[in-house]
């Protein structure tokens, strides 16, 4: 028996990079995956190819940072599927920001896309967890979260990540023990998990081959080389299963052992 059998998954963002894979490894392991994401075209290619392995998958139109989308596309991927009880609060990403810089936007977009979408989603899918006797939840934070560059490791980087990024990032640490603590008496579990040198579309888009702050991940980590998107696939999906049952309110870092934070 696969350790996902019968569960309704959400995961945002599956249409690329770590949400793809956790989103193929999710049905391989027998769940039904609702894939939520903005971009119908890349979201679609990958229902196909879940469904072409014999899964189960189907594509819903999202924008995390919209409370109405949201929960528009929650509801739907519950109708289809019945009410998820996994989900992976995965979509995100940096709006180019500097600081100080006196515009508030891009730093509210960071906000809005990093980590009030985690708030979103997980709020518009906690009641149907709580109907189906609990579930479990894991948030996509960042190791931007615990940020700590000195003058001499500025040189090893093209640029930092965007203080909204990084401050999104550290508020989803918050957020995931606090959403943990409420979800304790329902039989849900929420866990978090901070990505470091990670290859994927979005980490090597200005450098094809090569994450970004490779050079800086090569100088820190204990592991050598960069991660795959299937690495961390599969520390997610074992914090959705029940194999992780005794984890909760955890931050896990999957980041070769950064003995320095990005």
């Amino acid at each position: 028996m696969a350790r996902m059998d019968g569960r309704h998954a959400i995961v945002t963002g599956g249409n690329s990079g770590i949400g793809e894979a956790t989103a193929k490894l999710l049905a391989a392991e027998g769940a039904k995956v609702s894939i939520l994401a903005r971009r119908e075209d890349e979201g679609q290619r990958v229902v196909d190819e879940i469904t072409a392995a014999g899964g189960q998958a189907a594509f819903v139109q999202c924008n995390v940072m919209s409370r109405e989308s949201v929960r528009e596309a929650v509801a739907a991927a519950n109708a289809k599927f019945g009410n998820a009880t996994a989900l992976f609060n995965n979509a995100g990403a940096g709006f180019p920001d500097a600081f100080p810089d006196p515009s508030d936007d891009n730093f509210e977009k960071d906000l809005s896309l990093n980590l009030t979408s985690v708030y979103r989603v997980s709020s518009e899918a906690w009641q149907g967890m709580i109907d189906s006797g609990g579930g479990s939840v894991v948030n996509m934070s960042s190791t931007a979260a615990v940020a700590g560059i000195s003058v001499a490791m500025r040189k090893a980087m093209p640029a930092l990540p965007s203080p909204g990024y990084a401050a999104g990032k550290a508020g989803v640490d918050g957020l995931t023990r606090y959403m943990a603590s409420i979800g304790a008496a329902s039989n849900i579990r929420v866990n978090g998990i901070r990505p470091g040198q990670i290859i994927t579309p979005l980490t090597t888009r200005f450098t094809p081959g090569h994450h970004i702050f490779e050079s800086l991940f090569e100088l820190t980590q204990l592991t050598s080389g960069p991660g795959t998107a299937e690495d961390v696939a599969n520390l997610v999906v074992f914090l959705l299963s029940e194999d992780s049952r005794f984890i909760n309110g955890q931050i896990i870092d999957i980041d070769g052992g950064t003995a320095a934070k990005v």
